[in-house]
């Protein structure tokens, strides 16, 4: 029998997909009792080596293996010692638990892979052979999302047309996880007995969280602090903080986009056309806009550009950030 690898490196910024393989690592854990009996997570900024080694170490209940997943630990590793001393930990752990470390961005940027730079982890992973597996899940956009619906759909013994797959793929920004849902509602509204159409995706298809933000936004540029606190923290209820800051990322360049395009004369379809949205979404879009000028627009999207690179280094939490950006726009 093969090796099965001890511990799995999962990173990148598609966070469903990272999702849907720890959750088929569970399924192979048993019935569902046994799962959970058998399954410890660990959430970002719980990085205890004492509690990790009890989880990682403890014998399988009824099970072949355990299952200890380790959520964005990476702003713990400030220090070589650190790292060392978790490097050391991993080496110990026993072929009857599967270690899952998570982390939901690219280990590497795109200049880190231009100039074949590695990160510390994939380093140390790479002298670990068969023992450790790693994968990298990258967000599928632009025809990629586009061929992702169409496979998910005959996935699940459905179709959708080429031009509603990517209606489908504006509406909810390229994000697997709403897409699948949203995927779902449009084979059962069709029955499985027809290909999914355009008609069907502008009918059905929710522009999903987009609602709240656009709420949150206006709130803003109406220098209204409390309710864009409100709203802020509703939002951190119902969704994951950076894909929240990606969302209000997109809606502040979109709303910039749109300004710049307003200036210059254009009008309607034509921004919808510019902007490769959806005119549902232009026409929430556009309004907006009167509540920035354009250098307001261009000073807040510096510092959302700032902001994004202290999350990213780990120097900021996201739901932070948030709170300190949305109270620095509204003082």
């Amino acid at each position: 029998m093969a090796q099965k690898p001890t511990i799995y490196l999962l990173h990148g910024d598609d966070e469903y997909a990272i999702a849907q393989q720890i959750s088929a690592m569970e399924a192979k854990l048993g019935d569902p009792t046994s799962a959970d009996l058998n399954t410890t997570h660990f959430e970002k900024g719980e990085l205890d080596l004492s509690a990790l080694a009890a989880a990682a170490q403890a014998v399988p209940f009824m099970a072949e293996r355990r299952l200890v997943v380790l959520h964005d630990p990476l702003a713990s590793f400030k220090s070589s010692a650190t790292r060392d001393r978790f490097k050391s930990f991993l080496e110990n752990i026993p072929a009857t638990t599967a270690f899952v470390i998570v982390v939901t961005r690219p280990l590497l940027s795109y200049q880190d892979k231009k100039h074949n730079k590695r990160h510390w982890l994939q380093k140390w992973a790479a002298g670990q052979g068969k023992r450790v597996y790693e994968k990298e899940y990258l967000l599928p956009r632009g025809h990629r999302m586009i061929a992702w619906i169409q496979t998910q759909a005959r996935n699940a013994d459905g179709e959708i047309t080429p031009q509603a797959a990517s209606v489908l793929a504006r509406l909810v920004d390229d994000t697997p996880r709403v897409a699948a849902q949203e995927l779902g509602k449009l084979l059962a509204y069709v029955n499985y007995s027809r290909p999914v159409d355009v008609d069907d995706v502008e009918h059905l298809a929710a522009y999903h969280g987009e609602g709240d933000v656009f709420e949150m936004v206006d709130a803003l540029g109406n220098q209204d602090g409390q309710k864009a606190l409100e709203m802020l923290h509703r939002l951190l209820e119902q969704d994951a903080p950076l894909r929240l800051f990606g969302m209000i990322v997109r809606q502040f360049r979109l709303l910039l986009l749109t300004r710049e395009l307003l200036n210059s004369g254009y009008r309607g379809n034509d921004i919808a056309r510019k902007l490769k949205v959806h005119p549902y979404v232009a026409s929430k879009i556009v309004p907006q806009t009167r509540n920035f000028s354009i250098e307001t627009l261009e000073t807040i999207y510096r510092q959302l550009l700032d902001i994004d690179e202290a999350i990213k280094t780990g120097k900021i939490d996201a739901d932070v950030a948030l709170d300190t950006l949305t109270v620095a726009l509204t003082a």
